[in-house]
């Protein structure tokens, strides 16, 4: 059985919108994984990781936009 832990951390604007991108990014190349991977168990892996980073991308991103307004969830490179 495994002990569930938690990390609590800090982030400011910039990073916070890092993360995101970032966690946009795997969340594409899992599903791409599970779409694609002619290997029945990586595609299942793949499916199952996307969801779960799915979740977590969701709740770092509520978390952010209520500090750091919806535009934290903007990855665009357009000026401002």
């Amino acid at each position: 059985m495994s002990v569930l832990r938690e990390l609590k951390t800090s982030l400011l604007d910039w990073e916070a919108r890092v993360v995101l991108e970032s966690l946009s990014r795997e969340i594409q190349r899992l599903k791409d994984i599970a779409e694609n991977s002619t290997d029945e168990d990586e595609a299942a892996d793949a499916g199952n990781d996307c969801l779960e980073v799915v979740g977590l991308k969701e709740r770092l991103e509520t978390e952010a936009a209520s500090v750091f307004g919806d535009q934290i969830k903007d990855f665009s490179r357009d000026e401002v």
